[in-house]
């Protein structure tokens, strides 16, 4: 609040000026810088009205008959009164919040706070002068829609958040529940189960070894009709030795000379850009959204909560002259992508440098040349994180990677026409995109080679029908090797957020938060980048799953994402939809309480029939208390007379007490504490 208030205290009087309204000081000082002196550009520090903290502001009496009477709750005072004081002497208002749903619902705030009528909206998607200016040219009205798709999302939150986490916070403090989080808390805590309770089963794999390559034995099967092909799995090793022993001579059955195309990834979008911290720079989800925030306010990049993967025209010139100024071999800008997200709900651009930020990582590719450099280097996370971005922008408007490969099919007549080996090698024939992006994401497949040597080996069979395998020959041979089956991965930030967008569940605002949320709850905790949930984690999932199956369903929470996006577009009534949502909740949440009272009370009974036992031998144990303690006060009376009778004992006492006295080897060394007979060696002295 002090940083608030000498922010305001710096700003001069506003002398019937424009006034342009925005979220942060680091936006507002950005655009001031553009803008000059037209415009006084303020920021409300964040949200400036939200529910109320102690209650939960309405009631679900009226939700339900679709009346909808929110009370809300101004959270910063002086920021009101200063924004009133100065709107007061303005010519004109607009107000810029971020270009989202929730930046339209701080819009609709401010708005009303201020009593703006007709509130004018300027909507942009990077701080550059260029689009500041063109949205100012052209602003528009606050849009209602949006507005009451993030009103919804916020009340039926705080409905479930206000019924569900006090039935925890009975059980255990600081607990929490919610619509988002307990799903989330069900994919991580069923992933843990799934590996905690896996067993791994042995199998054996039989593969043609040529020293260079190893091609591995396939099967053909039915399925629907449809003949595929895949791996042989032997479970036992007697019938994988055997068909090794069987194998005496190999016929080339098919030679296939060939291309492959790999195309470069899409700009990032929220979940990728979360995804492509945490792999190659190791940032948390939380931690990468703080930076991104602060790069866009900064103007170095587009907004940053996103799931659209289309750029606009400007930024394809910016990838053009940058691709031909350094790599002009590889330039394919203008090369457009098609978002994949089920109900994308933001109309904007992909997350890419402005014009500003590319100057800026043009600096930094003198030092770092490739991906794999930026986690080693010296630089700040900023410009990790800027450097990052660049790099994918750019291999998204360069050409596609192409390879030549060769594929090699072998059979034998000593083991059924359904098996045969197979190996495949390519070699990189154009490099394109992978000049600029060289970080593997994923894992080659075991058949597959690449390579100039595997390439060149392989194209030897061209001209060649048979080849002889004997146990005399040290190549080929046929052999086998033991593996095990493996549990499904545990999730990382990474896996898991992009799991929760292929279920639809939460937005790109909201993935960071759902991480956070679990993680300050107590409710899971990082080990070698694996989520794993804690007791509590697993106790609360485990009741949920028990007693209240859709709310950790991911289903339910991605039917209630669908039903805020219809309202988003205007296709529905938020009051309406609102008021279906929560009837249908409650429902389920009346069952649910009901059942876990029982549960509780179970509990209850059991930790009594406990007390109860452990009252029954109170008695009993006191008395065994008390004996044992008479019996250590009667030692103690015993060794304060030993070391009275030794004090007073002469020189050589050692005649006296020989009988009691220790070997010569175990006695005291001169200069030692003498030790008393309460003191016990490690070698048993009485």
């Amino acid at each position: 609040m002090r940083n608030l208030s000498s922010n305001m205290r710096n700003l001069s009087s506003n002398n019937g000026k424009k006034i342009l309204i925005v979220e942060s000081p680091t936006k507002s000082r950005k655009i001031s810088s553009i803008l000059g002196k037209d415009y006084r550009v303020l920021a409300t520090f964040g949200h400036i009205r939200d529910l109320p903290q102690k209650h939960m502001g309405f009631s679900l009496n009226d939700i339900i008959s679709g009346e909808a009477k929110v009370t809300w709750e101004i959270m910063k005072w002086k920021v009101v009164n200063f924004l009133k004081k100065e709107v007061k002497n303005s010519s004109e208002v607009i107000i810029a919040t971020d270009p989202d749903r929730e930046g339209e619902a701080i819009a609709w705030h401010v708005a009303s706070i201020l009593g703006l009528k007709d509130a004018k909206r300027a909507v942009f998607h990077e701080i550059t002068k260029k689009a500041v200016l063109s949205a100012l040219n052209s602003p528009r009205k606050i849009d209602m829609n949006l507005v009451s798709a993030q009103i919804t999302r916020r009340l039926i939150d705080r409905i479930v958040g206000y019924t569900l986490s006090p039935v925890f916070f009975s059980i255990r403090k600081n607990s929490s529940a919610g619509r988002v989080q307990s799903a989330a808390l069900h994919l991580i805590a069923k992933r843990w189960k799934e590996v905690k309770d896996f067993v791994r089963r042995p199998y054996f794999i039989v593969f043609a070894d040529f020293g260079k390559v190893n091609a591995l034995l396939y099967e053909n099967y039915e399925d629907n009709g449809i003949t595929k092909s895949r791996v042989k799995h032997f479970l036992s090793e007697q019938e994988a030795k055997e068909i090794c022993e069987k194998v005496n001579e190999l016929i080339v059955s098919s030679f296939r000379r060939g291309k492959e195309v790999k195309y470069p990834f899409p700009p990032y979008t929220t979940s990728s850009l979360l995804q492509d911290s945490k792999n190659i720079l190791g940032f948390s989800s939380d931690f990468t959204m703080r930076l991104a925030q602060e790069l866009f306010e900064r103007g170095l990049i587009t907004y940053h909560r996103t799931d659209s993967v289309s750029l606009s025209e400007e930024g394809e010139n910016i990838a053009r002259e940058f691709l031909s100024k350094y790599f002009q071999d590889i330039e394919n800008a203008g090369r457009k992508w098609k978002t994949r997200v089920a109900n994308a709900q933001e109309a904007h651009e992909a997350i890419r440098p402005t014009e500003e930020g590319i100057k800026i990582f043009e600096k930094l590719f003198y030092n770092i040349k490739s991906i794999k450099q930026i986690r080693q280097s010296n630089l700040s996370p900023y410009d990790k994180l800027l450097a990052l971005i660049s790099f994918r922008f750019l291999a998204s408007q360069s050409k596609n990677a192409t390879f030549d490969t060769v594929e090699v099919i072998f059979k034998s007549p000593q083991i059924p026409d359904k098996f045969f080996f197979k190996v495949k090698a390519k070699k990189l024939k154009e490099e394109g995109f992978l000049k600029i992006w060289n970080y593997e994401t994923k894992e080659e497949k075991e058949e597959e080679y690449e390579g100039e040597d595997a390439f060149s080996f392989l194209l030897s069979f061209e001209l060649r029908n048979k080849i002889l395998v004997s146990p005399g020959r040290s190549y080929p041979k046929i052999s086998y090797r033991k593996e095990f089956t493996n549990p499904p991965p545990l999730y990382t930030e990474a896996s898991l957020i992009k799991e929760l967008e292929r279920l639809g569940i939460g937005r790109p605002s909201t993935y960071s938060t759902i991480i956070k949320t679990l993680r300050s709850r107590g409710y899971i905790f990082e080990q070698n980048s694996k989520l794993i949930p804690t007791e509590d984690g697993l106790f609360q999932d485990e009741i949920l799953e028990k007693y209240f199956p859709k709310i950790c369903s991911p289903e339910f929470t991605a039917e209630m994402e669908e039903e805020l996006d219809t309202i988003s577009r205007g296709e529905k009534l938020w009051k309406q939809s609102l008021a279906e949502m929560t009837k249908k909740y409650l429902e389920e949440f009346e069952k649910f309480k009901e059942k876990v009272k029982e549960h509780i009370q179970s509990i209850n009974l059991t930790k009594n029939q406990i007390n109860q036992n452990q009252n029954f031998n109170y008695s009993s144990r006191k008395k065994e208390k008390n004996k044992a303690k008479n019996s250590k006060t009667k030692k103690k009376k015993f060794k304060k007379l030993c070391r009275k009778h030794f004090r007073a004992a002469p020189q050589s006492h050692q005649d006296l007490t020989s009988p009691l006295s220790p070997p010569t080897s175990l006695a005291p060394s001169k200069g030692a504490k003498e030790r008393s007979p309460s003191q016990k060696t490690s070698q048993g002295e009485v």
